[in-house]
């Protein structure tokens, strides 16, 4: 059984990382399908899964990660909304991002997860702004932002070297009232 549980969300829960979800975490941000996806080039390190630990990570302790799991409780990804940047506490903004595991793709716990987590960034964290990026290619996490109500924002040409090949990362944004209004209909 997991710890205990954040937030709710439609077919899945998020929660606090705890020493149980290490294994989960080091085997999945380490795997080369998951890596494609997302601009990391270094292993990731016990020492760095474990500063996620509790839930409250970064800086300031300010970016929010939670594992996600579903009906079963079985831990399928990991969603943030990051607050890094030296602003981003003050302005009421954040960055969201996530990643699910590759046995786990193409069932909706992505959209899930980032809807779950956009409630509580606007509701509880007082956003005003949510911003996200994938790489051009990334249909799948393109169509999540986009099922969202997303707003494509610009192309940072050739942002990211992957593979040996430069790629476009495309920039996304959605407002609070956009939410709002997206979350009323």
């Amino acid at each position: 059984m997991s710890g205990p549980v954040f937030l709710h969300g439609d077919g899945v829960t998020l929660c606090p990382a705890d020493q149980s979800d290490l294994a989960f975490l080091r085997e999945n941000e380490n795997d080369p399908r998951l890596r494609a996806t997302r601009n990391v080039r270094k292993p990731t390190s016990a020492d760095h899964l474990t500063a996620r630990l509790g839930g409250q990570m970064g800086r300031d302790e300010e970016t929010v990660g939670l594992v996600v799991r579903d009906d079963d409780d079985e831990p399928v990804g990991f969603v943030y909304l990051v607050r890094e940047e030296t602003n981003a506490v003050g302005c009421r903004y954040a960055e969201l991002a996530y990643w699910v595991a590759y046995d786990h793709w193409n069932n909706g716990y992505a959209t899930a997860a980032a809807e779950t987590m956009l409630d509580y960034g606007f509701d509880e964290l007082g956003l005003h702004r949510v911003k996200a990026c994938t790489f051009e290619d990334n249909a799948a996490s393109r169509r999540v932002l986009e099922k969202l109500g997303f707003e494509q924002e610009g192309v940072a040409r050739e942002e990211a070297y992957v593979d040996g090949e430069w790629c476009d990362r495309v920039r996304y944004g959605i407002l609070e009232d956009e939410w709002r209004a997206r979350r009323d209909d």
